[in-house]
């Protein structure tokens, strides 16, 4: 169903706050530990973990361990790099987050904030309010991101412009003093006597995310759902510096913006309106000691742009999904995807087939 993007943050909000702490943190520590399953193979799963009310380290004095790395081909010269956290640091992170989660759904879901987030790490059940949602899968992505789209195009009539954009080698550039920034406020956590009061959320959190990343301070690990969540907190802390700024320009009705995890997309209703706003994100990053991608931000004159052209050539070669194919088929999808993929590289198309042949039940 299409909601208007507010719509969607509103109901998000309301779903996210009735999740209870225990559920959170078993959820976090078996589904959320490992990469997802279009990432590692699915025979990978938790089996025991810790209760709720443990925990292993003080919050000062964590134990500096380095997570471990899995490579995946990216092209013929790069690979992807996804991190698994040590069971004991990630058990610790995951009881932070759990035992804290009101400060957080307050961060993320800030009213000052007016840009509309589409990634919120955990699923979320919108028949059964207070449950956490089955799927977690490459799946759960392409949905998020068309719905993202789809809501976008809602109200894309009242706009001229779209600017794409998202946040340059984003998880490997994370500062992790700026997780307490986001949640406690830079000024605040900045003084003297608060910079390392682990009374705060954010200085645990920042320690934890060090301690797994063998003490530096730059990147957190791809792949755990702990990562995900903290990124979030980051990038909310990023919308309402640029919510504030859109607002002292006056141009904050000028243009809606929804965001993907660290992509971006900008309606505007004029040219003018859409490159200030480029250029007060662009300054609202820096204060968290990042960037954006200059070589993936984009300018269309809408409808231009507003939905990805590779899609509509999927839809038309694979137009029933699940369904039972024969050889004949199968062969001809199989190859009409590798074709799309060859004409729009790092599209996902591949993956959103894979996906695809799944259901809900596996």
């Amino acid at each position: 169903m299409s909601r208007n993007p507010q719509e969607h943050f509103k109901r998000t909000k309301e779903l996210a706050e009735a999740l209870t702490k225990p559920d959170i943190y078993d959820w976090l520590s078996t589904k959320g530990y490992f990469p997802e399953a279009y990432v590692l193979p699915p025979c990978f799963e938790v089996t025991k973990h810790p209760q709720f009310t443990k925990v292993y380290f003080k919050p000062n004095k964590p134990k500096i361990d380095e997570f471990q790395q899995v490579h995946f081909p990216k092209t013929d010269l790069t690979d992807r790099i996804f991190g698994i956290i040590t069971p004991k640091i990630h058990s610790d992170i995951a009881f932070k987050i759990a035992s804290e989660w009101d400060i957080i759904t307050s961060c993320l879901f800030h009213p000052d904030n007016k840009v509309c987030s589409y990634s919120f790490p955990i699923p979320l059940d919108d028949k059964n309010i207070g449950e956490i949602g089955k799927l977690r899968s490459g799946r759960m992505i392409y949905e998020w991101i068309e719905m993202a789209e789809n809501d976008s195009a809602s109200i894309a009539f009242k706009y001229k412009y779209l600017i794409k954009t998202d946040v340059k080698n984003f998880y490997p550039s994370i500062y992790t003093h700026s997780i307490a920034w986001a949640l406690h406020g830079k000024e605040t956590i900045r003084k003297q006597e608060n910079r390392y009061d682990y009374s705060f959320l954010g200085n645990c959190l920042d320690k934890l995310f060090q301690s797994a990343n063998d003490g530096c301070t730059n990147g957190i690990p791809i792949g755990p759902v702990v990562s995900d969540i903290v990124s979030e907190i980051i990038l909310s802390g990023i919308d309402r510096e640029l919510s504030k700024s859109l607002l002292t320009e006056g141009i904050i009705n000028d243009v809606a913006i929804v965001r993907f995890k660290d992509d971006y997309r900008i309606l505007a209703k004029t040219e003018s309106s859409g490159r200030s706003t480029l250029k007060i994100l662009q300054s609202a990053l820096k204060e968290y000691r990042l960037e954006l991608h200059d070589g993936k931000t984009e300018f269309h004159s809408l409808p231009n742009g507003l939905f990805r052209n590779w899609r509509s050539e999927y839809y038309n070669i694979n137009p029933e999904t699940k369904k039972n194919y024969d050889y004949e088929g199968f062969k001809e999808v199989c190859l009409s995807v590798i074709k799309i993929d060859k004409n729009n590289p790092g599209c996902g198309v591949i993956d959103r087939f894979l996906a695809d042949l799944v259901n809900r039940k596996n």
